[in-house]
């Protein structure tokens, strides 16, 4: 077919049949590497790093509006209209000016061709000088230095306008005037709640979208975060108004210190600061537990990678603060002091970060009823919106303190449960009968108990500590279980449980020493119709009128008793999720709205240089990832040992896990979770010596690979061909015997050949001058790059390249998705980190395996080119080749095995593809770190010299080389297999099911296999090296392709005169030790950093080299 040169277009080309299908296979991967490539588009030659910038051009419909009005102008002499048209609609749309085509300069010579006198050119300059004063605060929202830095214990200074505003200790405000006149006499509060009010057995009903209890101990949260009336002055609130946390923290400096520990910027563990919650169902405290875990996870990670340098630990003992001075943390030496305020600051910001994008994703997604859909649209205040402020401040008012008062929807075992802690709390007084009086006492003797213990003295339900001052997990995650599977109580008129009849009492009472304004005044601020009858309030006959008697008329219906007997909505797919009562619903969502947009440290201070990139990252939403919910992360990281990665429990908590299970039936996704109620996963057994790690990877039978279940979702259901168990389960066999009887010295002559060619291609296109020095990212874009040519020639990926400008994957897409499969076996247990990059690649692996599939089975071929156009469909054709005429010998002895094509492309080819890169490319990088350093200079020397002599015998000594350093680098540092059958290791005995931690970096400085393990010999047996990592299910093509590879990207980057690290901290690979409690987390073990140390990564990343 001859080629036709193609000639810019001013029209964009109409997307194809395989840009439809792409789109149609999932957009979720484009969003966090755009893995899926689309065939049209010319090679990624504009960035650093090999990717494709986002380039959108200025929309054209606001120009054409305003055209029409400014054309007349040339009637008046004014000849550059043009330029006032541009001006007009930057202004009216907020685009960015394009400052390279001089519209400001252009914009000055026009103004300046009016009349002096010229109504309109005084018109133009007047907005050129608004947009000029604009452009800057006014006043400044946002200060730098520590006073403003972080939030203050009491929430002063939130906003920097009105510094208190919102801080605890300041009265409620007022949404609105109450203008209407009430009677002098209105109805008694004990008969309004016995009337309209109580709960009836015929309405313990499930709630209608079978919300869990768990959204209304979350709910309980943040009422209690943003209302706690002060008893000596109703007027006032104690707390601030803003969603901080506050239960957790504290409300002021002193509850707050009480909580911290003032060390390493931790709080005291397993316990929380507001003793309200404690007299709620251990659900409620227990979210409260999971943010305190995820706090202190979150500053040991924060310290591990010290971003920045700002937070180093200072040198020394740590200092033993005294909890019994009153003000023991002013007595601190003052490095200690700033490390540990630095720390628990940043780490308040991140997890009040979560917080936050829990309420905004996960509880509004679950009110608005969009769980139920595979809508990525959320409800976000903190949108760049031209002309509605942000960071304005809050205070909360006492009309929202009733709004929040959701008690009709306590569900039936939590009915039970408060009837019980009643009774104990109330000394066996019936509740329905106590006076105000004794209640009063009681509960204030109750308080008084409280605040005179520590949080960590208080009980907590009955709970016993560990020593380390933990509750034992299992108790906490049963209660959890529980709570996610309790379905709440419906909302509407005479369904609060008569437990609460004190309470709602004295809420009614509340309410009117406030004088708050009637049900339809409220109403009306938020632009509702007013009830006109008194069943537009509730069309329930009885429920109707027992209103008519109480208040006469539907003007005069109370705020409070009216919200609660108004009739509730009913669900509305997406819309309607909570379904309260129709005031209630409206009311919420502006509160919503108002909390998050008026928060300075959730608006302008909420950004990666406050929270640091890895703690910005840590709170972040992605819509790839359950459409933007992030409750699994608070989940995962409080109990990595019980929540598997993709738990229904944790990912949707608050709708009961059987009716989510049905949603993502209904939606397509229903295989992308697990349905099993959470447990303690089976104890890890971790193995460290030589010969028990070759035991165990010698011993396949016994010990099973653990990463079936996540590759069977990740290639999904086309590839389920039994990835559950025995490496024999996943055919293994049949691909390592056929790589066996195809490996010879013919075939490694071939891979060094194609690896020495390739990475001097790569570091010749890819190095730069950098003023006088030769640089390049040696990892990036060499190390990681050339194993992904390498399985894309060798299995005709669809890689898009000079030679196939056609393909669909450009190479960090292919590197990417390949790495995804990787993870699969590689960090299955690491659920929080594995899990997203899972769930993100998902479609793009999905269809990267149908290519391949097609290639190799006709009928699917025909399938997929009914999608593609012909061009599309040819250019992912094998083409002839030694590299891939091995390939294709590869497949034919599979074929001759007896394996099926599907097996041979989701398991073998992807499986094999992505072990092989992954693990070439790890390894290269860690032999260069090593041998740059410069303690091995000899050794860098040594390896230089054998690496310019072209001969069998150096390359063989070259190798060596390779392989110690390797060795002495840290190898793959862990691999893990699941006890299928007893047996024992190193003398240890195992039971199936328990989990096997290999730690390969321990086994490599084993002195009974490495005689003076610490010594560099680079003349060690070779086959001592093959069991840490280079062989066993994720050895790719078998250690000796893999070693060969190695070692011919090492000669060639060894051949570079004088190679050593760049200066400053981009010559290194960043690692940091990771933090948390997880079974697959071996002790004092680092892992990679990402690029923008942003995330753990289970290869290295960067580091950038010089030479002469």
């Amino acid at each position: 077919m001859a080629h036709v040169a193609i000639t810019p277009q001013s029209e964009p080309t109409p997307p194809s049949n395989f840009d439809k299908l792409r789109e149609n296979l999932g957009a979720g991967f484009q969003r966090l590497a755009q893995v899926v490539g689309d065939s049209r588009r010319p090679l990624p030659d504009q960035s650093g790093d090999g990717t494709y910038l986002d380039i959108k051009p200025d929309s054209p419909d606001v120009i054409q509006r305003i055209e029409a009005t400014l054309g007349d102008l040339k009637n008046l002499g004014i000849t550059d209209v043009d330029t006032l048209i541009k001006v007009a609609s930057k202004a009216k749309s907020g685009e960015p000016w394009d400052d390279k085509k001089y519209l400001m300069e252009k914009l000055i010579m026009t103004a300046a061709k009016f009349p002096d006198n010229s109504a309109t050119g005084q018109k133009l300059t007047n907005t050129f000088l608004s947009t000029l004063y604009n452009d800057l605060q006014h006043p400044p929202i946002s200060y730098l230095g520590d006073n403003y830095a972080y939030r203050s214990a009491d929430g002063s200074y939130n906003s920097l306008v009105h510094p208190d505003l919102g801080k605890a200790g300041t009265p409620y405000a007022r949404t609105v005037a109450p203008k209407s006149m009430q009677p002098g006499a209105l109805p008694s509060p004990s008969v309004i709640f016995d009337s309209i009010m109580a709960r009836k057995p015929e309405n313990v009903t499930p709630h209608p979208n079978k919300i869990s209890s768990m959204l209304f101990y979350l709910a309980s949260i943040i009422i209690h975060d943003l209302f706690r009336t002060d008893h000596l002055n109703f007027h006032n609130s104690k707390t601030s108004s803003y969603l901080d946390l506050a239960p957790l923290y504290g409300s002021d400096l002193t509850e707050q210190m009480r909580m911290r520990t003032g060390l390493d910027g931790k709080i005291k563990p397993d316990c929380f600061s507001e003793t309200r919650l404690l007299q709620f169902p251990p659900g409620v405290g227990c979210i409260l537990i999971m943010f305190n875990r995820f706090h202190n996870n979150v500053v040991e990670q924060l310290a591990t990678i010290n971003e920045k340098k700002q937070f180093t630990r200072p040198q020394g003992d740590a200092p033993s603060p005294n909890y019994g001075d009153k003000e023991w943390w002013t007595k601190l030496p003052a490095d200690w002091k700033k490390f540990d305020e630095t720390l628990f600051q940043t780490g308040r910001l991140i997890t009040s970060g979560l917080y936050i994008n829990i309420i905004l994703l996960d509880y509004v997604r679950t009110i608005l009823n969009l769980n139920k859909t595979n809508s990525n649209w959320a409800l976000n205040p903190r949108a760049d919106i031209h002309g509605v402020e942000v960071a304005s401040g809050n205070q909360v008012s006492a009309e929202f303190n009733l709004v929040y008062r959701w008690h009709s929807a306590i569900s039936a075992r939590d009915e039970d449960w408060t009837n019980k802690l009643w009774t104990n709390i109330l000394k066996g007084k019936d509740p329905n009968t106590i006076t105000m009086m004794d209640f009063l006492k009681d509960a204030q003797e109750l308080e008084m108990g409280l605040q005179a213990k520590t949080p960590t003295e208080r009980d907590f339900h009955g709970l016993k500590r560990e020593q380390d001052g933990t509750f034992n997990d299992d108790d906490l995650v049963k209660i959890l279980t529980e709570s996610v599977e309790d379905v709440a109580n419906s909302y509407g008129a005479n369904r609060v449980p008569k437990v609460m009849r004190i309470i709602e009492v004295l809420g009614i009472q509340q309410a009117r020493s406030w004088n708050v304004a009637t049900l339809n005044e409220f109403r009306k601020h938020f632009n509702l119709t007013p009830h006109q009858t008194f069943e537009d309030i509730n069309s329930n006959p009885q429920v109707a009128d027992q209103l008519r008697h109480l208040y006469d008329h539907p003007d005069q219906v109370e705020l409070y008793p009216g919200m609660v007997a108004e009739e509730p909505k009913v669900p509305v797919v997406p819309g309607a999720g909570l379904t309260p009562s129709f005031t209630v619903s409206r009311a919420v969502l502006s509160d919503a709205v108002a909390l998050v947009r008026g928060d300075r440290f959730y608006t302008v201070d909420y950004h990666p240089k406050k929270l640091t990139n890895w703690g910005y990252s840590a709170a972040a939403t992605d819509t790839a990832i359950d459409n933007g919910c992030v409750a699994y992360k608070l989940f995962l990281t409080a109990f990595p040992n019980h929540f598997r990665p993709n738990s229904i429990y944790a990912h949707y908590p608050m709708t009961i896990p059987s009716e989510m299970e049905s949603v993502m039936k209904a939606l397509g996704r229903h295989e992308h979770y697990s349905y099993d109620r959470p447990g303690r996963f089976p104890d890890t057994i971790s193995v460290k010596s030589y010969a028990g790690v070759k035991s165990v990877f010698s011993n396949p039978t016994t010990f099973n690979v653990t990463w079936g279940g996540a590759v069977d979702y990740l290639l999904g259901g086309e590839a389920k061909v039994g990835a559950v168990g025995t490496e024999d389960s996943l055919k293994t066999a049949e691909l390592h015997k056929a790589v066996k009887d195809l490996t010879d010295e013919s075939w490694l002559g071939e891979v060094r050949e194609y690896f020495e060619k390739a990475t001097a291609k790569a570091l010749s296109k890819k190095a730069y001058k950098l003023a006088a020095l030769n640089q390049v990212d040696i990892v990036r874009d060499v190390g990681n790059l050339v194993p992904v040519y390498f399985v894309s020639e060798l299995f005709s990926l669809p890689l898009k390249s000079e030679a196939n400008p056609s393909g669909v994957f450009s190479t960090h897409e292919m590197y990417l998705a390949l790495l995804a499969v990787y993870t699969s076996f590689s960090k299955d247990i690491d659920s929080i980190e594995s899990h997203p990059l899972r769930q993100i690649s998902r479609s793009a692996v999905q269809l990267l395996g149908s290519l391949v599939q097609g290639q190799l089975d006709p009928s699917v071929l025909d399938k997929l080119i009914s999608f593609l156009t012909p061009s599309e469909a040819t250019s992912h054709g094998t083409h002839k080749g030694s590299l891939k005429d091995h390939g294709h010998d590869l497949i034919k002895a599979l074929e001759k095995a007896h394996v099926d094509t599907k097996t041979i492309a989701w398991v073998h080819i992807l499986t094999t593809a992505a072990g092989t890169s992954a693990s070439i490319g790890r390894t290269f990088a860690l032999v260069i770190e090593y041998l740059i350093q410069d303690a091995n200079k000899a050794h860098l020397a040594a390896a230089s010299k054998l690496a310019l002599q072209d001969t069998p015998a150096a390359f063989a000594q070259l190798t060596g080389y390779v392989l110690e350093a390797a060795r002495l680098a840290g190898p793959a540092s862990r691999a893990y297999r699941k006890v299928a059958a007893p047996g024992t290791v190193n003398g240890t005995s195992v039971k199936p099911g328990q989990r096997v931690l290999l730690d390969l970096a321990a086994a490599a400085r084993d002195g009974a296999a490495f005689p003076d393990p610490d010594k560099f010999d680079p003349c060690r047996p070779v086959a001592s090296y093959e069991p840490l990592g280079w062989t066993g299910a994720h050895a790719g093509l078998g250690w000796e392709v893999s070693r060969t590879a190695v070692t011919a990207m090492v000669r060639c980057a060894v051949r570079l005169g004088k190679l050593r690290p760049a200066a400053g901290d981009q010559g290194k690979i960043w690692r940091a030790e990771r933090a948390g409690r997880g079974a697959g987390v071996a002790q004092g073990e680092k892992a990679f950093l990402t690029e923008n140390f942003d995330g753990i990564w289970p290869v290295a990343q960067c580091m950038k080299v010089n030479w002469d």
